[in-house]
């Protein structure tokens, strides 16, 4: 089987993920070395309806831009006014860089709204609010506004037609192929429409993103138009590599990768560039040109999370890829018996890890037991690590349930040595172990049905699989 490299990326978290809420741009644009500042304009005004406060005096209103609107965060302070007895203020606004910032309307001490917009150099916006203004948006107009807006509200309608597709129960791929397209057309078309703008790029990202695993060559096409300093040129390359290696194998997808890598000047994207071209190396099992990527990245990154990821890399890579002998172990069941990985040779095993109390692994639980029922006595084991050390939370999810394995719960959870042998990250997280003790593959998160496929097979069961469909 091919070992799939993706489990890296979900111990990298928010790094490699990018939001779309208040703040997620501006940490991701954040550069090492400090780029010029840039400089807007706001100005407006906020009234109040004469229904609900009948004296048109609307001094005192605060008005905010910040970095973050998170309590926990250290609030940076890009822009503020009050408001004159008409509603009325300015002010000029400093920020780090281009992007999505939060506005904050506040009086008395009572914060009134919270909303984004965009900061960018020699913008200038307008600012309209009625206050009570209930879910609708602070109207912020600006050329660099407007295409953000057009691109929210582009991905707005695109999910309520995905939405409305999935409700009515009638899927075609057909349907389903046409707004994608479709979608993914206007998208591109905003960068035209509002270019040179934070929007259009967003958009135009976007448009190669939703067209990931649709249409390969067009996404390809547009990947050779995005810029390099586009704020999601990550990401669009994560995606235009798999599209690659698709079309014209991995080794192709790899210098697709270096291609663009070459183009950056942020050392954090030449980093997660770089992680791409390990993961490629992974994917197509070239454990030695793997290595070699990890160790150029370790010696060239100073991120301390870029540094945690090369050495969680270079570990898989020397212990837990496929064929090699999966780590030792011995541990007391649940019941107080002992058991050891050697005790378990001769037959298949699934190793996994995860938590009770977690959503996904409870919905996984029907297939992973239906694996257990359907194999031949002696052919197949599961042996099942709880990382919850709470004693009573684990008993409570034993109780009455159907669970069938070797059952172990894991003193120190996370930390536990038999989870950081196999480099367990995010849960759930399965190893698939061959006969012999030799590691056959690895999932991460949301995979039973890969773990699934992958068992059938190994254990000959497709010809007899009712019970073991996913929903």
């Amino acid at each position: 089987m091919t070992y799939r490299g993706a489990w890296l990326r979900g111990s990298l978290g928010a790094l490699l993920v990018l939001g779309l809420t208040a703040g997620a741009l501006v940490a991701c644009g954040a550069a090492e070395s400090a780029p010029p500042p840039v400089r807007s304009y706001l100005e407006g005004q906020i009234t109040v309806r004469a229904e609900v406060d009948s004296i048109p005096d609307y001094r005192g209103f605060e008005v905010l831009v910040a970095s973050s609107t998170s309590p926990s965060a250290d609030l940076d302070t890009l822009g503020y006014a009050v408001t004159d007895s008409t509603g009325f203020f300015r002010m000029d606004i400093t920020a780090p860089h281009r992007g999505i910032y939060a506005v904050v309307i506040a009086r008395r001490g009572q914060i009134l709204k919270v909303d984004e917009m965009v900061v960018a150099d020699g913008d200038s916006a307008q600012m309209r609010l009625v206050l009570p203004a209930g879910q609708r948006p602070i109207a912020v107009r600006s050329r660099e506004n407007a295409a953000w807006l057009a691109f929210r509200n582009t991905q707005a309608q695109h999910n309520q037609e995905l939405m409305k597709i999935v409700q009515e129960g009638n899927f075609q791929e057909a349907e389903l192929r046409r707004s994608i397209q479709q979608t993914a057309t206007i998208l591109w078309n905003l960068q035209e429409q509002y270019p040179n703008t934070l929007g259009g790029a967003m958009a135009a990202a976007q448009s190669i993103i939703t067209l990931d695993d649709w249409n390969d060559s067009l996404l390809v096409a547009r990947m050779r138009q995005i810029q390099p300093d586009n704020p999601r040129l990550v990401d669009v390359v994560r995606i235009g590599r798999g599209a690659v290696a698709r079309l014209a194998g991995q080794d192709s997808a790899i210098a697709f990768v270096r291609a663009y890598q070459r183009q950056v000047t942020e050392p954090a994207d030449w980093a997660a560039l770089q992680s791409e071209i390990v993961i490629a190396y992974m994917d197509s099992l070239q454990n030695d040109r793997a290595l070699a990527a990890v160790r150029e990245l370790k010696s060239t990154t100073t991120d301390s999370v870029w540094t945690a990821w090369a050495r969680q890399a270079e570990y898989e890579l020397q212990h837990l890829m496929p064929g090699m002998p999966a780590p030792g172990f011995t541990a007391t069941t649940y019941d107080g018996e002992a058991v050891s990985l050697e005790d378990l040779r001769g037959r298949l095993v699934l190793l996994e890890f995860y938590r009770p109390e977690l959503p996904a692994f409870q919905q996984e639980l029907p297939i992973r037991n239906t694996l257990y029922e359907v194999a031949a006595p002696g052919t197949f084991d599961i042996v099942s690590i709880s990382l919850q050390p709470d004693t009573l939370l684990n008993e409570a999810f034993f109780e009455g349930r159907a669970f069938p394995g070797i059952h172990i719960i894991g003193p120190g959870g996370p930390s536990y040595d038999v989870a950081e042998r196999y480099a367990v990250t995010a849960l759930p997280t399965r190893i698939l172990i061959d006969p012999e003790g030799r590691i056959l593959s690895k999932y991460v998160g949301n995979a039973i049905m890969a773990v699934r496929d992958d068992v059938m097979t190994r254990l000959g069961l497709f010809e007899d699989q009712a019970g073991i469909d996913g929903p």
